[in-house]
């Protein structure tokens, strides 16, 4: 397994895609920053500080930036091998086709783990530029693991997308575009078991975000809702795993 997250960071390394994901991790931050800029002064939360900025951060990256990036990059990593028409050469080694896209997830999973600090300390150096009230550094740290926490959750969420875009040819485009759609979905489950089950909404309560408090919901998220949405999560991409194979290219016809 080590071999393929190797190769896999390597294919990466030498791919542009991965621009794709660094700049959303640091359009997030100076995007949610620069609304309070742009909204008429009157309207403006005067007490907005860098909590109420991690707050958006997260918000945002689990809503808009990490479903679209997350599902492009992972998808184009399984993608790519049947575009390139190099499976067949990994197949060869030999290396098993599920074993092959388990090493992909586990790599979007670290990618997730690099977009979450990342975007971490792009929001921690925003606030400091933008002369917001610092917390203590405990709970500086506390917002940046947060961070760090939403973006793992929502990878989870986003592997089923990945595996089923990913093994159809080119789809993975269009993967990410179901994926920013179902993120945005966020908003109408405000009350209701679909406010914690709903697995986007699970991601942001299980890395601790205050739904509550921040996106007017009507009543307080059941935990165990929301480890039951990332329970079915979980067990669909195990399934969609477990029924994926190679596809078979048609032998050329022979002319005699």
């Amino acid at each position: 397994m080590w071999n393929i997250l190797r190769c896999e960071w390597l294919k990466l390394h030498r791919c542009q895609i991965l621009l794709v994901g660094i700049t959303a991790m640091i359009l997030c931050p100076v995007t949610q920053y620069g609304t309070q800029l742009v909204i008429n002064p009157e309207m403006r939360d005067s007490s907005y500080d860098l909590a109420q900025l991690f707050a958006n951060v997260i918000w945002g990256n689990t809503q808009i930036f990490l479903p679209i990036s997350l599902v492009m990059t992972g998808g184009w990593l399984i993608d790519r091998e049947n575009t390139n028409d190099t499976m067949k050469n990994n197949l060869a080694i030999p290396v098993p086709y599920r074993r092959l896209l388990t090493g992909k997830l586990i790599m979007t999973i670290l990618l997730a783990l690099i977009f979450g600090l990342c975007s971490g300390m792009i929001t921690l150096l925003t606030g400091i530029a933008a002369g917001l009230s610092f917390p203590s550094p405990p709970v500086a740290a506390l917002l940046w693991a947060q961070t760090t926490a939403a973006a793992m959750t929502t990878c989870l969420v986003c592997m089923p997308m990945i595996l089923f875009f990913g093994q159809l040819r080119g789809a993975y485009l269009s993967g990410s575009l179901l994926a920013f759609f179902l993120g945005y979905c966020i908003l109408f489950f405000k009350s209701g078991p679909l406010l914690s089950a709903y697995p986007f909404s699970a991601a942001l309560i299980l890395a601790g975000f205050d739904m509550e408090e921040f996106n007017g919901a009507a009543q307080p998220p059941s935990i165990p809702l929301a480890l039951a949405g990332m329970t079915a999560v979980l067990a669909l991409t195990a399934l969609i795993l477990l029924l994926s194979c190679p596809v078979e290219r048609n032998p050329r016809k022979q002319t005699f």
